[in-house]
């Protein structure tokens, strides 16, 4: 039983620090940066566009760069989900949905807009490019 015992303590401290190290990985991920965009479906056919976000803790502000004009951004990411929405105050502004998941450095999800629902696909833009 002895043995058993000093078995189970030893495995504890060889996983312990995997799993910790799980949890710090999830902690870290983050939407951050900028985001070289390929937005499917829309009257445009594919069209490449630019987000530029910041991130304190859920809470996401930036930029959506489209060829209509860059436009604010807010929402949150929690969970590996990024929601954002443009938040313009021009009076002719049309309100821009975006729902992601966000897997390695590339969102995949859809945007809502006066033109439809479309697909999109962001990769992270590294440092130097």
């Amino acid at each position: 039983m002895k043995s058993f015992a000093v078995t189970l303590g030893m495995m504890a401290m060889m996983v312990g620090p995997v799993l910790a190290g799980d949890v710090q990985e999830k902690k870290a991920a983050s939407v951050a940066g900028r985001w070289t965009m390929t937005v499917e479906g829309g009257a445009h056919g594919v069209t490449t566009m630019g987000l530029a976000l910041t991130q304190e803790g859920k809470k996401v502000t930036g930029t959506f760069a489209s060829p209509h004009g860059d436009m604010p951004v807010k929402g949150e990411f929690a969970d590996g989900t990024l929601t954002l929405a443009t938040t313009s105050t021009e009076a002719d502004a049309q309100p821009i949905t975006f729902n992601a998941k966000l897997k390695d450095d590339t969102l995949t999800g859809y945007i809502s807009s006066a033109m439809g629902d479309m697909t999109w696909t962001a990769t992270r833009v590294k440092d130097g490019r």
